[in-house]
């Protein structure tokens, strides 16, 4: 015992959960409680105890599902009302008007980069609870982040390549996720400098 450098320990004799203080040669005073020990962190806690706070596969795939369902609801609704027609029974039919199709797309993807600078996230992220930041993981995106992080989906509007494009980076994205990266950067963020973390955890 007289090896053991000066502080408190519990002493032989001594009750259960006290600690005594040990000079270094000899014990000094009473003993008094022992300080409580820090609890394990809880299950899914990143290293240190804190929560994680970049997101996953699962909820990021979650995000994605959402606006694959709002883009595909409101192109409906826009070419069924700017393309459309009727089809002699108080209905109409959408007419697969290339030139329309292209136009629309080239505006809801003009959308999506204005929300991503405005707000911090795609409809999808938002509703999630994901924020879009910086490389900092902290400050909300700003406009060359979310126009850099966007451009697989503009340059999928180049003919055939464009799909490669668009196609590549979506597998890539969830492969670079679902990976050993502990800030789990996709291929839009990698291009973006950019993170997507959990809104309530920065």
């Amino acid at each position: 015992m007289s090896e053991m450098p000066a502080g408190h320990y519990h002493a032989e004799g001594d009750p259960p959960e006290t600690v005594r203080y040990w000079d270094g040669s000899q014990w000094v005073g009473d003993p008094i409680p022992a300080p409580p020990t820090t609890p394990p962190p809880p299950p899914g806690a990143a290293a240190g105890g804190a929560p994680e706070r970049f997101a996953t596969l699962g909820i990021r795939l979650g995000a994605g599902v959402i606006d694959m369902v709002i883009v595909v609801i409101i192109s409906f609704v826009l070419l069924a009302a700017f393309f459309g027609e009727s089809d002699g029974d108080g209905g109409f039919n959408a007419t697969s008007d290339t030139g329309g199709t292209i136009l629309i797309s080239l505006g809801i993807t003009a959308a999506y980069v204005a929300i991503i600078g405005l707000a911090g996230g795609t409809p999808g992220k938002l509703i999630t609870g994901l924020l879009v930041t910086e490389a900092d993981g902290r400050t909300q995106v700003g406009w060359r982040g979310a126009v850099m992080r966007s451009l697989p989906y503009i340059l999928g509007f180049i003919p055939l390549l464009g799909l490669v494009i668009v196609v590549g980076c979506i597998i890539a994205a969830m492969v670079m996720i679902g990976g050993s990266d502990p800030e789990r950067q996709s291929v839009y963020d990698r291009i973006g400098s950019t993170r997507v973390v959990y809104k309530n955890r920065l």
